[in-house]
């Protein structure tokens, strides 16, 4: 498990006092296996990081389960539409394992954003490298194959075949679970 006060330090420090601030708005939760915890079309008013467990973030499209995003220890969960524009969202978020997180309401984050610079820089820090990744899977599915997606997926996280179902990983990669089959047995 990894600490709060350690993820609360990636990317930028932040010193003792912002931490502490953070903290003391913050609470833990318990989540079970494939727990909805951000809902497709609703205005989602918290945020989340993962210190324990893994989560998808998915839609229903035409009645089919559309992974887009895989969460692990360290990573911040929450709805862009919601946190940002104050709109339904247009994913749901749920665990993939039992899950341990720590909670945030986006109002006060908000309100800490603007009497804490330091807190406003860090969350704005988060902000971008989600965005940064979005940006690079947009890109990955539009310039290489499932093939160089599987494998790129499988370096960044090793442990992921043993934590998330294949067919969570297919629908990830935009292929079908017989595809996926064709690809690894290629390994």
């Amino acid at each position: 498990m990894i600490g709060i006060e350690k993820i609360l330090q990636l990317n930028q420090q932040l010193s003792n006092e912002s931490i502490e601030l953070l903290l003391s708005k913050g609470t833990m939760v318990e989540k079970t296996k494939n727990e909805t915890i951000i809902h497709q079309g609703k205005i989602e008013n918290f945020s989340y990081f993962i210190l324990e467990g893994c989560a998808k973030a998915h839609l229903n499209h035409d009645g089919k389960d559309i992974n887009f995003w895989f969460g692990f220890e360290g990573d911040f969960l929450f709805s862009y539409n919601s946190k940002i524009s104050k709109q339904p969202g247009y994913e749901n978020i749920s665990t993939l394992e039992k899950s341990l997180l720590w909670k945030i309401s986006n109002d006060d984050l908000e309100i800490l954003y603007k009497t804490n610079l330091e807190i406003a820089n860090w969350s704005r820090k988060l902000t971008e490298i989600e965005l940064i990744k979005t940006e690079k899977r947009l890109l990955d599915f539009q310039t290489k194959s499932a093939t160089s997606r599987y494998e790129e997926l499988l370096q960044r996280h090793p442990e992921i075949l043993h934590r998330i179902s294949l067919g969570n990983i297919a629908s990830y990669l935009g292929i079908s679970q017989v595809s996926l089959s064709r690809i690894r047995s290629q390994y």
